[in-house]
């Protein structure tokens, strides 16, 4: 199976440049900006007791109130987050 998926990985970038050209990355914030991002997000992985992803998708089919919890807050941040960039602050958004 790890075999599958690592073909898979290494097979889908490959097979979509046959079909199309891959897109330039393009990174519109500074370095220390990205530095600043990534500690936030293990800082946060930390203090959250993991990862958005983990919380969403383990903890909650375990049931488990603490994952369900962190969910609705990461949720609630990101809806809070959306709603401040577009409705509040709209000059922010070429910014951000």
């Amino acid at each position: 199976m790890a075999i599958a998926f690592i073909a898979g990985l290494v097979g889908a970038p490959l097979l979509y440049a046959l079909v199309t050209a891959l897109p330039t990355p393009r990174i519109a914030v500074s370095e220390g900006a990205l530095v600043a991002a990534g500690l936030l997000v293990g800082i946060g992985t930390r203090y959250g007791s993991g990862c958005t992803s983990g919380h969403g998708v383990c903890g909650i089919s375990r049931l488990s109130p603490r994952s369900l919890a962190a969910t609705a807050v990461f949720m609630a941040a990101g809806f809070a987050t959306v709603y401040l960039i577009r409705h509040v602050l709209p000059d922010l958004r070429g910014v951000v």
